[in-house]
C-alpha cells in the first residue's frame, strides 16, 4: 500500500534539509505521474533507492511507502540522465551518499514538462538554488548568467561532451518557454 507522499516529508530524518526536501519532492511529484514512470526511483538500482529512502525517512518503508511501479532498468533510462547525474555528482562530494541522491533527484526532475522546481516539488526556483549551493556549489557558482537551472544543466553538459547543437530539455510545452529560452549569455562550465 503506497501512503500520501506527503506524508514522506514526516518521516524526513532532517525536514527542510534541502535533499531531503527533493527527494521528497521528486517521488510525490513522480508517483503523481508529473515526472516519467523512472522519476518514481530516482533512477536509482532498487537496493541504493531502498539505502537512500531508509536513511533519508526512516520508518517510512516500515510504514507501506513504496513507488506505484516496479524498478526501471538502468539501460532505460533517458540517454542524458546518467550523464546529467554524473556532472552533478562531480561539482559536488562524490563520497556523500546524499550528493548521489540529491543529483539523482535533481536529474529526475529535469524531464518534467514544468519549470525544474515545480516538476520536483519544491515552492519555487530558490529552493533549487539553495540545493544546488548546498551540494553542488561549484555547478551553483557557474551559473553566473541568473540561467534557468534546467537549462543550465542542459548547456553545461553539452558544452563538458562537446555537444552542439545542445538538445533542449523536456520543456517545450511551458508557457514560460518564450522567457526562459530567450538569447542568454555562454556559459563557461566544464
Amino acid at each position: 500500500m503506497n501512503q500520501s507522499l506527503l506524508i514522506l516529508d514526516a518521516f524526513s530524518l532532517s525536514p527542510g534539509e534541502p535533499a531531503c526536501r527533493a527527494l521528497a519532492g521528486v517521488l510525490e511529484s513522480a508517483n503523481a505521474a508529473r515526472l516519467p514512470r523512472f522519476a518514481q526511483w530516482l533512477g536509482l538500482a532498487e537496493p541504493e533507492f531502498w539505502q537512500m529512502l531508509d536513511h533519508c525517512f526512516p520508518g517510512a518503508r516500515a510504514a507501506g511507502w513504496a513507488p506505484e511501479s516496479a524498478p526501471v532498468d538502468a539501460a532505460a533510462l533517458p540517454c542524458e540522465f546518467p550523464d546529467l547525474v554524473q556532472m552533478l555528482i562531480a561539482s559536488g562530494d562524490p563520497a556523500r551518499p546524499e550528493t548521489r541522491w540529491a543529483a539523482h533527484a535533481l536529474a529526475s526532475g529535469c524531464f518534467g514538462g514544468s519549470h525544474l522546481w515545480h516538476d520536483m516539488g519544491l515552492s519555487g526556483r530558490h529552493d533549487v538554488s539553495r540545493l544546488l549551493q548546498a551540494y553542488f556549489p561549484a555547478l551553483y557558482a557557474a551559473n553566473t548568467t541568473d540561467m534557468k537551472w534546467k537549462k543550465f544543466f542542459y548547456h553545461a553538459l553539452c558544452r563538458r561532451l562537446d555537444l552542439h547543437p545542445c538538445p533542449e530539455p523536456a520543456c517545450a510545452g511551458c508557457d514560460n518557454y518564450a522567457s526562459c529560452h530567450g538569447a542568454e549569455s555562454v556559459i563557461g562550465w566544464r
